[in-house]
């Protein structure tokens, strides 16, 4: 697989394209320790081109600043890339709930975050979203998810009714590699099948207010009317 270099990152190649490097470099920079943390998902995970970049990581981050949540709901941390950018500009007397199904990711992610002032207010929880949300009790106003995509509609109809109007959900990956675009991959390919129908729904769904942003594989924009 080949890699690009950038200030110590270790990117993959279709998270980097001219378009991508520019608007990088024109938009605000990642903290450093997220840039050791992507060095560290390299060097640590499996799969760690699931990794958050800088581009998402500070929109993800401008969000919340906007938004000012009480609650932030993660679905999906990973190592906690953008774990870390939902929580840095979040008040003091909000709360935020980070579920990890892959026990292994969660203890290397708590690991790399032991002792960090901004990640310590974050509450992890191993297991399966939907399962482990029956045990919250909590009305998240601002949901991230970044998991198992054959989960995405069951994810959005257990968070939606838990959500006051004017809540923010985001679903990443929603293009998929832009396999979406093309109608064989649609027909023929299941995980492309249910992204391309989840897609189809969101922009159909009364209720909801929805964007399909073009940023890095895709992020769609969700607002509960």
């Amino acid at each position: 697989m080949q890699l690009i270099f950038d200030k110590g990152l270790r990117m993959h190649k279709d998270w980097q394209t001219e378009r991508i490097q520019y608007c990088e470099k024109h938009s605000s920079q990642e903290p450093d320790k997220l840039r050791e943390l992507s060095v560290y998902t390299w060097r640590k995970f499996l799969n760690p081109r699931q990794l958050s970049g800088q581009l998402q990581g500070r929109f993800l981050s401008d969000l919340v600043r906007i938004k000012q949540p009480s609650c932030v709901l993660e679905i999906g941390a990973f190592s906690g890339y953008s774990t870390y950018c939902l929580a840095e500009n979040l008040s003091t007397d909000s709360a935020i709930h980070s579920i990890e199904a892959d026990a292994e990711s969660l203890y290397k992610a708590q690991e790399f975050w032991k002792g960090d002032p901004i990640m310590s207010r974050v509450q992890w929880h191993q297991g399966e979203a939907l399962t482990v949300l029956q045990q919250l009790n909590i009305s998240p106003d601002f949901v991230f998810v970044d998991a198992d995509k054959r989960n995405y509609q069951a994810y959005l109809d257990t968070c939606l009714p838990l959500m006051p109007s004017g809540g923010v959900l985001l679903f990443d990956n929603t293009l998929w590699s832009d396999r979406v675009l093309k109608e064989e991959d649609q027909l023929n390919d299941k995980d492309t099948s249910i992204m391309h129908a989840f897609n189809q729904h969101l922009a159909q769904r009364p209720g909801i207010s929805t964007t399909l942003l073009p940023l890095r594989d895709g992020l769609s924009l969700v607002t509960k009317l």
